[in-house]
């Protein structure tokens, strides 16, 4: 539990075990109502060589979504 003793947030649900139905109505409220250009607005793209510059950063430094482009 390092996460909460470094005062990290955890947000989000563990929907494995919901039912396939259950799950893919999900998906299609959040495609149908999902502000797009918001979510883009607090996204980055990085390479894995950035990676130990965000390790540095991740912190409380860090907010928004990174996403990390593997090829």
């Amino acid at each position: 539990m390092p996460h909460i003793l470094r005062s990290v947030t955890l947000i989000g649900i563990d929907s494995v075990m919901a039912p396939q139905a259950k799950r893919e109505r999900a998906w299609r409220l959040l495609s149908d109502h999902l502000d797009r250009n918001r979510l883009d607005a607090m996204t980055e793209v990085n390479s894995l060589t950035d990676l130990p510059r965000l390790a540095l950063e991740i912190i409380g430094r860090i907010s928004g979504r990174r996403v990390i482009r593997v090829t």
